[in-house]
């Protein structure tokens, strides 16, 4: 608004926040010239929609790496661990639910093979040999379970289910071990087995630590 024909600043309550850069809190888009320079210098990142200054953005991944300034959400970065090579194969079995989890179908059994190999050079002592392994693990066959199924086919394929280096309960070096993203190993109990309410969540969290996306961007 303005008196006797002179224009005044806009009150900064009426500023929708979705057109400031939230880096240097200035316009991104100029409505009254929607083809100056202004506009040709703005980036949305693809991971979050927030937008910024080209400028403003550049600057800031150099000081905060891959990271978007306003949600912190990992940006165009897939998640890749150091992993060895190996196969993940799948199966269902319709015996019954899986402990604890009443409304499941039957269980899923995930198989992992993990051939010996020649340690590489993002390993623990890289040039020397490590022994290979085969491990089971189990999941409820119900639409939890299928959606942790497919994060867990994302973190194998992006190397971040074991690792190479010492085992923490051998004490063994130069072989293969689990990393941080829990997996259920039997069906009668124990410390690693079903039931277990609480499962799916704990591992779905570890698996958001590891930025794994949710099972719809694992597809």
């Amino acid at each position: 608004a303005s008196q006797n024909g002179q224009a005044t600043a806009k009150d900064t309550n009426d500023v929708d926040h979705d057109d400031e850069c939230p880096i240097c809190l200035d316009v991104l888009f100029d409505l009254q010239n929607p083809s100056s320079q202004l506009q040709n210098n703005v980036v949305c990142l693809k991971s979050c929609k927030h937008r910024f200054h080209q400028q403003c953005i550049m600057q800031s991944l150099q000081t905060h790496h891959d990271k978007c300034p306003s949600c912190r959400k990992p940006i165009g970065v897939e998640a890749t661990g150091k992993g060895p090579s190996g196969s993940m194969s799948i199966s269902l079995s319709p015996r019954g639910p899986c402990p604890g989890f009443p409304n499941s179908t039957g269980v899923i059994t995930i198989n992992y093979s993990l051939p010996s190999g020649i340690q590489a050079s993002y390993m623990e002592h890289p040039g020397q040999r490590y022994s290979g392994t085969a491990r089971v693990a189990y999941l409820p066959d119900n639409e939890e379970g299928r959606k942790l199924l497919a994060r867990l086919r994302y973190a194998f394929r992006h190397g971040l289910t074991f690792r190479v280096g010492t085992s923490l309960t051998t004490g063994q070096s130069n072989t293969i071990t689990w990393t941080s993203i829990h997996h259920k190993t039997s069906l009668y109990g124990g410390p690693h087995g079903f039931p277990d309410p609480n499962y799916i969540k704990n591992c779905n969290d570890s698996l958001d630590a590891l930025h794994v996306p949710a099972a719809e961007g694992c597809l």
